[in-house]
């Protein structure tokens, strides 16, 4: 990263509840993610508005492919932790083999 950059950074409390014209009764993930710009750094520091974001710890700031794997997993997790749930047996074998558990 460098001075001049846009990343994406996360605001839990920044909710859009309609897309499309069609209601929804939570808010879009995707839509938590903002746009901003690296404004500065000093030695330890990238500067983004009035925070500061370590430049060891980038946590809470995101590239394109990183926001897109955030929404993913956001989205896709759940859903597949509950069929896992209800696999067959033989299923969770295979389930099993394919991990390497």
């Amino acid at each position: 990263m460098q001075v001049g950059d846009k990343v994406w950074l996360f605001d839990g409390n920044r909710r859009v509840y309609k897309k499309n014209g069609e209601s929804f009764t939570a808010p879009i993930y995707e839509e938590h993610f903002y746009l901003a710009i690296i404004d500065g750094e000093t030695s330890r520091s990238w500067l983004i508005g009035r925070n500061k974001y370590s430049k060891k710890n980038l946590l809470g700031i995101y590239t394109d492919e990183q926001k897109a794997d955030q929404i993913w997993d956001h989205c896709s997790r759940y859903k597949i932790e509950e069929k896992v749930r209800h696999c067959s047996i033989n299923q969770l074998k295979q389930i099993d083999k394919i991990l390497n558990i």
